[in-house]
Order: C-alpha cells, then structure tokens, then sequence
C-alpha cells in the first residue's frame, strides 16, 4: 500500500490507526510509514514549506504544529483540517 491508498483510508477511521483522532499522532505514524518505506513521495517537506507560504507561519515548527495552529484558529479538528489542506496542497502541485 503506498501513500495515496493509505490516507483516505486514515481520512476514513482515523483511530484504527492511532489511539486519538490528533495531527500529532497522524504525524508520528506518517514518520514510521515513511521509515518503513523507501519511498519517493514523501510530500511533508513541500507540504510544510507550502503551508508555511500559504499561511504566512514562523519556521520553527513541523507540519504538524501548523497544522495545530490552524486548526485552533478555526476551532476544527487538526486531523479533519490535515486532510482538508493536504488535499489542497496536492491539487496545486501536480
């Protein structure tokens, strides 16, 4: 399973996956599927910087502590507003 089959399935149940429906779990698994796997896409460096842009963020926090920011803004879910920018990020780059 690479990537892009994997997340929508996360999208789907996230707690199948990790134990809260939490940005910083996702990010912790992400970073050992992405030590498992030899794996050319690895979006998280762009999609930091991308977020970074987009949002005019500091740049000494990860993707997942942008994620978090954001996600208080808006008083969402950091999981529910992960995928809501992720899928925005790549609809622009490809």
């Amino acid at each position: 399973m690479n990537i892009e089959e994997l997340l929508p399935c996360i999208e789907k149940r996230p707690q199948m996956y990790f134990r809260e429906k939490n940005v910083f779990f996702l990010e912790t698994f992400l970073g050992g599927f992405f030590l498992n796997e030899h794996y050319k896409d690895d979006f998280r460096y762009d999609f930091y910087n991308w977020l970074q842009k987009k949002f005019n963020l500091e740049n000494n926090s990860t993707w997942a502590d942008f994620i978090e920011i954001i996600s208080k803004n808006e008083n969402l879910n950091s999981v529910d507003v992960f995928f809501r920018e992720y899928y925005l990020f790549k609809k622009e780059n490809k």
